[in-house]
This record gives structure tokens, sequence and C-alpha cells, in this order.
């Protein structure tokens, strides 16, 4: 035993002599994503999910049929395949050999079937409802779905895209388990939620495109968006969903940063129901009564873009084709005197300046432009939350809502501007005229013919000024420079994340 001592004393002596140093191998750094958010996300049921942080974070665990891309187009997501009957009354889908659920339940035609159901029935609160509503049965069996709708819906396919439309296995709804467990086909698994600190999520190896680079991606809840880039700095996050043009003015050259027109717009929600916006006269006043350019000057810091109710790029609206394309305060006071306020009125604005970063400056800006026809706009702040359940039980006036666009103006407006649209009561309108159109879109497969018919659309809407439609930002995203192979998506998803890699 003495004797094996000295050898091997005899040896790390031979070795330091000859300048060898041993160490044990090294092991690969992990790759562990921090991104940057302000808001926490707020449940855990991606068919229900309306807050932009829950919709990204959940857009990483969860899957759907189809995907949008890069270039709007649509791609295969959890199914490869699809094709229409002749009529347009049939939708069938192939699914993806070999997915499974993240507890390694395999996915198939049943869990589409199952899902789509829930999504239809009203007890969900499912927040894309309206956008399939017109499917009347489902048939599945395999790798085979066949959706059998009321009418001709050629937008359907687009709306099977997103959070809203994840598909979850029929085992966790079946035992009521969605919202309390989280278990999707996504890139990445939920690991856990510390309330108003973090979402932990870690990659999944088994998913069908390919086990992510990245070991990890942790949502960090953090204050500001000020403070969000000073941590981008300090290296301790990697990723940032940037809001606000001054603080995007002020990332580095050691930072990368994507700057991509997005499909989300900017609006005073205005709830026609309520008095005095019943008044057609009143909502006419306060639509002439406003700069769009002036909000993005002194607001965005002049980044975005003026819009119209529709900003999907095939159909978008032509936002000089309204009453007072140009602020006209002579014609916004001529409205309100003809309504019966030729002395003026008040009006209450619920805004939650954390939802985006240029929500604050755009209630003042319109605060400012409204007063000169003889408005007072009093800002009710409210916390996200509040904003919130408030906005989904239409508890308001008016309201600046942030809210996202899509490739398709039917999945864009159908929940909000038809009568039994699920979002009508929030959206606060809707109208014979929009309810036969909204129809005549679904069912025609003429882009010539549908270009037509959303221009209709966009008419009845700005004419009626069922909303004042403002203007579409800019998205920001932010990372570190070993951050590579992200792509951003103008849907404002995180999907990309999936291919990213950090060096």
């Amino acid at each position: 035993m003495k004797l094996r001592k000295k050898l091997a004393v005899v040896g790390v002596a031979t070795a330091l002599v000859a300048g060898v140093v041993l160490v044990a191998p090294a092991q690969a750094a992990s790759k562990d994503l921090v991104v940057g958010i302000t808001l926490d996300i707020d449940k855990l049921d991606p068919q229900g999910a309306t807050s932009f942080s829950t919709v990204r974070a959940l857009g990483l665990v969860y899957g759907s049929l189809v995907e949008v891309g890069p270039k709007l187009q649509i791609r295969p997501g959890l199914a490869t395949s699809w094709g229409f009957n002749a009529t347009g009354t049939q939708l069938r889908l192939h699914l993806r050999k070999g997915v499974k659920f993240q507890d390694g339940t395999p996915f198939d035609a049943q869990d589409v079937k199952a899902s789509l159901e829930r999504i239809l029935d009203p007890a969900s609160k499912a927040a894309a409802r309206a956008n399939i509503a017109t499917i009347k049965s489902i048939t599945a069996s395999g790798l085979d779905v066949t959706l059998n709708l009321t009418i001709p819906n050629v937008p359907i396919l687009a709306a099977l895209d997103g959070v809203n439309m994840a598909m979850l296995s029929k085992k966790d709804i079946a035992a009521g388990n969605i919202g309390k467990t989280v278990n999707g086909t996504g890139p990445f698994k939920y690991v856990s939620w510390d309330a108003g600190q973090s979402v932990k999520l870690i990659k999944n190896p088994t998913y069908w495109g390919g086990a992510p680079k990245l070991d990890s991606v942790t949502f960090r809840v953090i204050p500001t968006e000020a403070s969000i880039l000073s941590a981008l700095n300090a290296g301790t996050v990697q990723f940032a969903v940037i809001t606000s043009p001054l603080v995007a003015k002020q990332v580095g050259s050691n930072l990368t940063m994507y700057k991509t027109p997005g499909l989300a717009y900017m609006a005073l929600q205005i709830n026609a129901r309520q008095a005095p916006f019943n008044n057609l006269n009143v909502r006419l006043a306060l639509q002439c009564a406003i700069s769009r350019a002036e909000v993005i000057k002194t607001a965005a810091s002049g980044d975005g873009s003026v819009i119209g109710p529709i900003t999907s790029p095939a159909y978008k609206s032509d936002p000089k084709a309204r009453p007072c394309p140009e602020a006209d305060i002579a014609k916004a006071k001529a409205y309100l005197t003809a309504g019966g306020y030729p002395n003026g009125l008040t009006i209450k604005t619920m805004v939650a300046p954390t939802q985006q970063a240029t929500i604050a400056g755009i209630g003042q800006s319109l605060k400012s432009q409204l007063a000169k026809a003889g408005i007072t706009m009093e800002l009710d702040v409210v916390d996200d939350s509040t904003y919130v359940s408030r906005w989904l039980a239409a508890d308001f006036g008016t309201a600046i809502a942030n809210n996202g666009g899509k490739i398709d103006p039917d999945t864009m407006y159908t929940r909000y501007f038809t009568s039994t649209g699920n979002l009508n009561k929030v959206a606060g309108y809707s109208s014979a005229t929009l309810d036969s159109l909204f129809i005549q879109g679904k069912s025609s497969g003429s882009v010539t013919q549908r270009t037509a018919i959303y221009k209709a659309i966009s008419a009845e809407l700005e004419n009626n000024a069922a909303w004042v439609w403002l203007f579409a930002p800019l998205e920001y995203r932010v990372t570190a420079k070993n951050v590579t192979g992200f792509i951003p998506l103008a849907t404002g998803s995180l999907l990309e994340l999936r291919k990213v890699d950090m060096n």
C-alpha cells in the first residue's frame, strides 16, 4: 500500500516537471436563454389566452395544426397536408406521424377532434371560438381529420394557426386538467411558473421538428423595459421583447436588434352600446378630432404606420378611406353639436400602461388632441389584470387597446364584429351588413372578390366609427450577440426560438 502511494506521488511529480497539467474532461456549457418581459403570464390554458405574454410563452409549449411563417405563408404544423372539397364545405387534414405529447402519449386525430370541440364549447371560454364556429361535425380516424362545415369557409385554414388553436391531449380534456397541467406537443416543456417572477421551460427532446439547441428558456418578469435593456447589457438576460421605441433607440452595437413591421395594432376601442357612444355623431367626433400621425410622432417616436381596421397584408385597409383621414377639429365640433353636445362632453378611457410601452403616451396624445374639439378625456389607469377582466366584461366606455393582427381578415375580426362572435360584447358593435359581408368573405375563394368584400367591411367599420384605429407599431426583438438563428415573425410569436443557438 505504501509502495502504491509513493509511485502515485512520483507520477504526479514527473507530470508537473514535464509541464503537463492533468484536468478532467470539459463539460459543454448549458444553453439557458433568459427572456426579459415586463408582464407575467396570466393563465396556463392556451385556448383561452389573450395576454401577449401568455400567448408567447405557451406558444413554445403547444402546437397547432398549421403555422404562419416569416413570409406570412401558411405552412405545415401538426398537419402535413390538407385540402378542401369542391364546394369549400369540407376541409380534410392529414396529421404528422410520430408526434407525441410531452407526457409521452401519442398525438392522433382523436386529440384534434377533442381539442376543436373544446374550443367550440362556449363553457371553455376559448378566445377564438368564432373563427371555427362553422364546423358542424368532425370526423377523426388515425391520422386523418375531416371538418364538415355549415357553409363554405376558405379562411378556416388560416384560423387553425396559433396558441388559441392549441392541440390538447384528449386524456387531459376528459380529466378536466387543462389550465392545471401543461402538456403540449411544442419544442419546449413546461417546468414551473413562479407568479410575478418567471416561467421556466426546458427543451422537448422528442419534438417532431427535432430537439431545440437551447436547453431551457426562462421568461423573467422585469418591471421596466429600461431595466431589461440594462440586464441585456449586463448579460443576465439574452433575449427581450421591447415595445418602447425610446428604449429600442438605446440598443447598442453590443446587441442584435430585429426591427419588424407587425400585424398588431393600436386602437381607441369604443363600446357603441354604452351612452354616449351609442350616438354615431359622438363616435364620428372622436374619429375626426384625432391625428394618427400626431399620435405616432408623440407616443411612438415616429416608429409606426397609420392603419385602417385590417392589417392583413393581402387585404390591408386604406387609412385614407375614412371620415376625416386627417384631423378636422371643425368637423369634430359639428358632429358633437349634431349629437346633442354643443358644449362638449367628458369621456373616461381605460388604459393599462404596463401592457405596451407606448400606451401611456397614446393616452396623453389623445387627451390633448380631443381637448381641442371640446372633448375631455379622463384616463382610467388600471393594472394589466384589471384591464383584461374589465375588457372581457365590456366594462368600459372607451379603452386604448393593443390587439394582435392576423394574416386573414376573417380570423382577425369575425370574433369581434359579427353578432354571434364570442368577443362581440367586447367589440361593442355589430350590424346585419357586417354579418352578411363576413359570410361572403368566408365563402369566396377568389382573392379579387374577397378584396372587395373586406374593403366593404372596412368602410362599414370606419363610416360607423366602430373604433378609432390608430397605428401599427414596430416589433422589436433584442438579443445578445451569442444568440444566433432567431427569425422574427410578424405575428408576434416567439416560436422560432426552437431554432436558436447560443455560441
